[in-house]
C-alpha cells in the first residue's frame, strides 16, 4: 500500500573508532607503555575513552597529538578538539567515518545530495532493480507544515483534504508508471529477450521516467567527519532546499551523539521563516 512520509529516517550503521587492543599493541612498541597505563596523561586518557560511547572523537585527538607526540601532557580531550576546530586543523577529522542508513527521503533530496563527493560514499536503491510498484512519496516539508498548521487550528478536515490531494496525484503517477511498465515490458520481450531479470531492468528503467521527484529512495550513506561538518552546514542553511535542510538538521542531532567534541559547535534551531536550520561556529574547518 502506497504511503505519504512526512520525515526522514538516519540510523548510525557503522563509525570508525580506535581500537583499543591495537592502540596498547602500538603504545608498547614505542615504548610508551607507562604513559597508557597512566589516566592522566593524554594517551592514558585516550586508552579509556577509546572503549566508550563517543569513542569517534578519539582518533582524531590520537592523529593530533601523533603529529607532535605530544602524549605525555596537554589540553584535556575536550579543550584538545576545540582547539583543532578553532585552529582548522580538519585534516585530522577525516580519519573518522560515519554510515547512515537513510530512508524517507526523496529523489529530488538524493539528486543534491550525491553531488558531495569528497569525503562521502553512497549506495543507493536502484530502481531498475526494485520495483516501483509500492513506493511511497515524500511530502514537501512546506506542505507538512501546511498540514501542521490547519491540524493545529483544528481545521483536521482540511489537512486532511490536502494530504489525500497530494496522495491523489502521487497514486496517478504511479498508475502511469505501471501501464507503461507492462508496456515497456512487452516490447522487450518482443525484442526476443527471455532473460527475466534483463526483462525486468528494462521495463523499469523505462518506466521510471513516469515516476515524480516525491518518489522516496533509501541510501546508505557515509561522510568522514570533516565533510559530514560541511554537508550539515551547507545544506542545512536557511537558504536551501527544505527538504535536505531537514535531513541536515537530523544528521547534525546524530552526528552529535556519535561525536559530541567534534560536533559541540554545531546546533539546530528554528530559523526566521520556521523551519530548523544548522548553526555552526566554526567554519570550513
Amino acid at each position: 500500500m502506497t504511503e505519504l512520509l512526512f520525515a526522514p529516517t538516519a540510523t548510525v550503521v557503522a563509525h570508525s573508532s580506535m581500537d583499543p587492543a591495537g592502540l596498547a599493541g602500538w603504545a608498547a612498541e614505542m615504548g610508551y607503555g607507562a604513559l597508557i597505563d597512566d589516566a592522566t596523561t593524554p594517551l592514558g586518557d585516550i586508552a579509556q575513552a577509546s572503549t566508550g560511547a563517543g569513542s569517534a572523537d578519539v582518533l582524531p585527538e590520537f592523529a593530533g597529538r601523533f603529529c607532535y607526540r605530544s602524549f605525555k601532557k596537554g589540553r584535556p580531550a575536550d579543550e584538545y578538539v576545540a582547539h583543532i576546530l578553532d585552529s582548522g586543523h580538519g585534516s585530522v577529522l577525516e580519519h573518522v567515518s560515519v554510515s547512515f542508513a537513510v530512508t524517507g527521503v526523496s529523489r529530488a533530496l538524493t539528486h543534491e545530495l550525491i553531488r558531495h563527493r569528497a569525503g562521502t560514499a553512497v549506495s543507493q536503491e536502484s530502481q531498475r532493480y526494485v520495483d516501483a510498484k509500492s513506493v511511497n512519496f515524500v511530502v514537501p516539508p512546506l506542505l507538512v507544515a501546511e498540514i501542521d498548521r490547519l491540524k493545529a487550528s483544528g481545521a483536521t478536515s482540511e489537512a486532511d483534504a490536502l494530504c489525500a490531494e497530494f496522495l491523489t496525484d502521487c497514486e496517478s503517477a504511479l498508475g502511469r508508471y505501471k501501464r507503461w511498465q507492462e508496456s515497456f515490458r512487452a516490447q522487450v520481450e518482443a525484442l526476443g529477450v527471455s532473460e527475466p531479470t534483463l526483462i525486468k531492468k528494462r521495463a523499469n528503467e523505462a518506466a521510471r521516467c513516469i515516476l515524480p521527484n516525491a518518489t522516496e529512495t533509501r541510501l546508505v550513506w557515509t561522510m568522514n567527519l570533516r565533510s559530514a561538518r560541511h554537508v550539515v552546514e551547507l545544506r542545512g542553511h536557511r537558504d536551501a532546499d527544505l527538504e535536505i535542510r531537514r535531513l541536515s538538521c537530523l544528521l547534525a542531532r546524530k552526528m552529535k551523539e556519535v561525536a559530541p567534541l567534534v560536533f559541540a559547535d554545531v546546533g539546530v534551531f528554528t530559523d526566521s521563516d520556521g523551519f530548523e536550520s544548522v548553526a555552526v561556529g566554526h567554519h570550513k574547518v
